[in-house]
């Protein structure tokens, strides 16, 4: 028997997505091919600390109160690094940096397009400059004159979320003055400048992009989201409830607006320079024309998470997405022994 590839597979985190993260190790776990991985679950609890667990209930006992750790994961023998830590300090790419310094191969997107989408105003401005139509806004440090002058501009109502967060987390739809300075208040909660959007009356269209083991893109089935009941916009609790969105996927759409979305979503991939694999969020109005509202660089991979029943009903279900994914990062990121990682940096500083 040939030696299995042991994987890392690494979750948790600490910050707001902790338990996003947790329900996306689950789905991973659940999906990855055991007669070809050996998986090492290695878990960062709610203060940041990293540990080896057997399993993932056992981060969360940990998280309880338990302590110990260390301030770096152990990622010792390890073959390949599978990142599923949601939101900062990890998608933001300060994780990736850290595997990078390792010299520890890793699945997904690198640290420049991690912290370039996890910054909604940066990454939207690297979009606009490739041509590829965003929703617009603008960002404050603050509440008071200046982020009302802001808000007045921009038109009431009008969203305001942390400017690097996922999830939804912290974020307000303001209908009015008199709930702005909250509303900016918690985003700050969240990240030190809150981003202000007006309030886009298209449907929200997500088309998913994954990266084959050869570099080639392909996209899974466009996913329209409808949010139940009376709910204001697709927030956190829609997001991980059961029952709390409906997802329409395939969404019914003309062949040529699925093929504009399509487009649309592999040229941004291509712009914020991503990796293995992304969600790009999209608002549509009923005439085709379509803006870019962010761009996922690490989608949640949980039974409710919209990635995984794109690429379902593209016939890709969720096993094969992972084996993709953990097959291109061996392919782009090869492990470098510690020796030839040493020369290349010598002749690096050389040139």
């Amino acid at each position: 028997m040939s030696q299995l590839t042991t994987i890392a597979l690494l979750f948790g985190g600490a910050n707001s997505e902790h338990e996003v993260s947790l329900a996306s190790a689950r789905g991973v776990l659940a999906a990855i091919d055991n007669a070809e991985f050996d998986v090492v679950l290695v878990g960062a609890d709610r203060n940041g600390r990293w540990h080896r667990v057997a399993t993932i209930d056992d981060l969360t006992l940990i998280d309880g109160g338990s302590g110990g750790g260390s301030p770096l994961p152990d990622l010792a023998g390890i073959d390949l690094a599978l990142p599923v830590l949601h939101g900062r300090f990890g998608e933001d790419g300060t994780l990736q940096g850290l595997l990078e310094l390792a010299g520890v191969p890793y699945a997904g997107c690198g640290v420049l397009a991690s912290a370039l989408a996890m910054d909604k105003h940066q990454a939207a401005r690297v979009l606009r400059q490739a041509g590829i139509p965003v929703v617009s806004g603008e960002v404050v440090s603050a509440a008071g004159p200046a982020a009302n002058t802001v808000a007045a501009t921009i038109g009431y109502p009008v969203f305001v979320k942390p400017n690097r967060s996922g999830s939804s987390v912290g974020v307000s739809l303001v209908e009015g003055e008199p709930g702005l300075a909250a509303a900016i208040r918690m985003a700050l909660g969240h990240d030190d400048l809150a981003l202000l959007q007006p309030l886009d009356r298209g449907e929200e269209i997500d088309i998913g992009v994954l990266q084959l083991a050869d570099g080639s893109l392909v996209t899974g089935a466009a996913l329209r989201v409808h949010p139940a009941g009376d709910a204001p916009f697709f927030d956190y609790a829609a997001k991980y409830t059961a029952g709390g969105a409906r997802f329409e996927v395939p969404a019914d759409l003309r062949d040529q607006d699925l093929a504009r979305l399509s487009d649309l979503a592999i040229r941004a991939f291509i712009a914020l320079r991503c990796e293995g694999l992304a969600r790009v969020d999209f608002f549509m109005d009923a005439d085709g024309s379509a803006r870019v509202n962010e761009v996922n660089t690490l989608p949640g991979l949980s039974a409710l998470s919209q990635f995984p029943a794109m690429f379902r009903a593209a016939g890709r279900d969720l096993p094969d997405v992972v084996s993709t994914l953990i097959a291109r990062g061996l392919a782009a990121r090869p492990k470098v022994d510690s020796a030839a990682r040493t020369a290349r940096a010598s002749l690096a500083a050389v040139h």
